[in-house]
């Protein structure tokens, strides 16, 4: 079996576009794959041809080789726009894997370590604590058990619903504010009043988590996970600027709260100077940017010899998600997945890919069909076309 074609579609789900590869060989079976990689979308896509013309004509069963390759042979390794295109890549390959032999990923990775997967949804922190209080007892209501929002006053102001994406819209505090520059001391206690707000009102039994995004030096980290203590949170996301391990490790050391990063780390080697820090608790490599599930496998064992647990980053599309529950359901460090979870974003997941996973009283079964277990719909990027996203920190 070789590789006779690669071919992408942009499709703008949502807040993101989704970047969908698919790799043809001529024994007529297709893989998918996809990655998501926001305001750099178009960069990323070019980047998958380019690697396509290292892919025809070769053996698409050949993974770990192609792999390699691929990061190896850039040249200019490293780095999410490189990692983004390759993990698209990797998960198509290990797509038609799964169906030459007709068995999930997971099967092929060693087998199940778990019958389904647990998630926390997003929820916007609004611009009151009321407010927020009230999101989280809705995201109850859909069945979480787990929930994460942005940082209160950075992120989470109110906005027309449009305007929104996952974390409500900006805040009080400018988007361009710096983490060198000054805060009002009492910025982390009006902070500390919307987790109080919400741990009252969802009860003891209801997992809260935070991102920061990098928005905090060191020292105005241990300032926030010191006034978010009494809340018992889950985690505490990227509280510093994420290139800097020793940073990170400061706050580690100073809180009794998990910490979790490693969104924005795209391999193996960036990940692995973290992990030796002791930076952080939990892992949140994205599949979707890291090397697909070849790096994630690989990034997860290493994770495991240090102690610490995989929570992906991934407010992604179906196929993304689909990837990832791949990947977790078949290591032993596996702690939640990350999704939107709206109703609204997985009615979009199912309108993306008819047989999207869709979760169940806050979890996600194992997908059962060869391969990946989800192809998107045909036509679907006529539905959802390329839009251009600018953001902010």
């Amino acid at each position: 079996m070789n590789i006779t074609k690669l071919e992408t579609r942009m499709i703008g789900l949502g807040f993101r576009n989704c970047i969908v590869v698919e790799v043809h060989t001529d024994a007529g079976i297709v893989g998918y794959g996809e990655t998501v990689l926001k305001r750099r979308s178009k960069t990323v896509e070019q980047n998958i041809h380019e690697l396509g013309r290292y892919l025809l004509g070769k053996d698409p069963l050949r993974i770990e080789d192609h792999h390699e390759k691929m990061y190896r042979d850039s040249f200019w390794v490293g780095g999410p726009l490189h990692g983004s295109a390759i993990s698209a890549v990797d998960v198509a390959l290990w797509d038609i894997k799964g169906k030459a032999h007709n068995a999930p990923i997971y099967k092929l990775l060693g087998g199940p370590t778990r019958d389904r997967i647990p998630v926390y949804c997003h929820c916007p922190a609004g611009d009151s604590p009321p407010e927020f209080a009230a999101n989280l007892l809705r995201c109850k209501e859909w069945g979480y058990f787990a929930a994460k929002t942005t940082l209160p006053l950075f992120y989470g102001g109110r906005a027309p619903a449009a305007d929104e994406g996952y974390s409500g819209a900006r805040g009080t505090i400018s988007a361009t504010w710096r983490e060198t520059e000054w805060l009002p001391t009492n910025t982390f206690e009006r902070i500390a009043e919307f987790f109080m707000a919400g741990r009252e009102a969802v009860g003891g039994d209801f997992e809260i988590a935070v991102d920061c995004h990098g928005r905090l030096s060191p020292a105005d980290a241990i300032q926030l996970c010191e006034n978010l203590a009494p809340y018992k949170l889950m985690f505490i996301e990227e509280p510093t600027p994420p290139e800097d391990p020793a940073a990170l490790r400061e706050v580690t050391s100073r809180s009794v709260t998990r910490i979790a990063a490693g969104e924005r780390l795209a391999s193996i080697y960036e990940v692995r100077p973290f992990l030796e820090a002791r930076s952080l608790a939990l892992l949140q490599v994205d599949l979707a940017n890291c090397g697909g599930i070849t790096g994630g496998k690989k990034i997860a064992a290493l994770a495991e010899s240090h102690y610490v647990s995989l929570c992906p980053h991934n407010p992604n599309g179906p196929l993304a998600t689909a990837a990832a529950v791949q990947l977790l359901s078949a290591i032993p460090n596996c702690f939640m997945l990350e999704m939107i979870g709206s109703p609204e974003d997985l009615e979009l997941h199912r309108r993306m890919a008819p047989n999207a996973l869709q979760v169940e009283n806050g979890y996600l079964k194992l997908p059962t069909l060869p391969g990946l277990g989800v192809e998107p719909a045909a036509g679907c990027e006529k539905e959802f076309p390329y839009q251009p996203f600018e953001g902010w920190r």
